[in-house]
């Protein structure tokens, strides 16, 4: 029973069980946005672009504006149109390239362009970048002929606006499970809303892509809405993601008016519990062993009490 009982500790099989366990990160958390200073914009190019006799097609190229502050969402309009008495009716196809694609265009290669119209007399052109990093260094405005002989002439006019994004607040949570090792299951979840119903952006965010974000470059969010009075989420989370800084980021996209977004955001998740099976086991395992080690020491009190007497010697006689 002793060999038993100590087999009986050790080999009982462990159930694993899991406790849910959560952290609140924000509870009705405000935060206060000013409003946007609105647009900015510059001139690219104010000029007439003539195609020579020999030759098919002439450009006009500018350097992007140098742009100090944080931005986003540029936008370029312009116009194209014969631009003397003489051209009036020319038909020419108008291209605006960065200067990668243009040299591709120059070469017959595949190419993509920011806007493009072929035989036309006039157009007012209009694309938009994303990002900061993704404007070109460099455009290309080009004026083609369309019929061959026929050289137009032709004045372009353009402006590149943008927005900055210095109009939002931010609200940054850093928390790192304690046994995130033996945990699994994070979902992190919650609500913001605009306390007088405005429009407002909200992006939630790690700490790499906040700060690209930031500076009007590329990133990639765990959650975003634009132009909403509230929202919800629910986002499932890796251990990795769980334990690094989170960022929740509400943006004014209004131009005259303040704002304030109040934010809850709560973290959940399943951490390993004591296995109560192996806990039940040993303490099985322990009862038999007592119970093993009690009989052998009964054993060996009742083999001394009754172990049987040695026989007497037989007396000698002597002559």
């Amino acid at each position: 029973m002793l060999i038993g009982g100590f087999v009986l500790d050790i080999a009982v099989p462990a159930t694993v069980t899991w406790r849910p366990k959560s952290k609140v990160l924000a509870s009705e958390k405000p935060l206060e946005i000013s409003f946007s200073d609105g647009w900015k914009d510059r001139s690219l190019v104010d000029t007439v672009i003539t195609v020579d006799p020999y030759e098919t097609y002439d450009y006009w190229f500018v350097d992007k504006p140098i742009i100090f502050e944080v931005a986003k969402n540029f936008v370029i309009n312009g116009t194209a149109a014969n631009a003397t008495e003489q051209s009036f009716g020319r038909l020419f196809n108008f291209y605006v390239f960065d200067n990668i694609n243009f040299d591709l265009w120059k070469t017959g290669s595949p190419y993509t362009s920011y806007y493009e119209a072929e035989g036309t007399v006039s157009v007012n052109f209009n694309f938009s970048i994303a990002t900061k990093d993704a404007v070109p260094d460099t455009f290309y405005f080009v004026v083609k002929e369309y019929v061959l002989g026929v050289k137009p002439v032709v004045l372009v006019t353009s402006t590149i606006s943008w927005t900055s994004i210095y109009d939002y607040s931010d609200y940054f949570a850093e928390y790192v499970a304690p046994t995130i090792e033996e945990s699994k299951d994070f979902v992190l979840w919650g609500n913001a809303s605009e306390v007088a119903g405005k429009k407002f952006n909200f992006y939630i965010l790690d700490a790499d892509n906040y700060r690209n974000w930031k500076g009007g470059e590329t990133y990639t969010s765990y959650f975003e809405k634009k132009n909403i009075t509230l929202t919800s989420f629910s986002i499932p989370l890796t251990k990795e993601q769980a334990a690094s800084t989170i960022y929740f980021v509400a943006e004014n996209p209004l131009l005259d008016t303040n704002e304030t977004v109040k934010l809850s955001a709560t973290t959940e998740w399943n951490e390993k519990a004591t296995t109560a099976a192996n806990a039940l086991g040993i303490v099985l395992g322990t009862i038999v062993a007592f119970l093993g080690l009690t009989l052998i020491i009964i054993a060996g009190v009742a083999a001394l009490v009754f172990k049987p007497k040695a026989p007497a010697p037989t007396p000698q006689l002597h002559n």
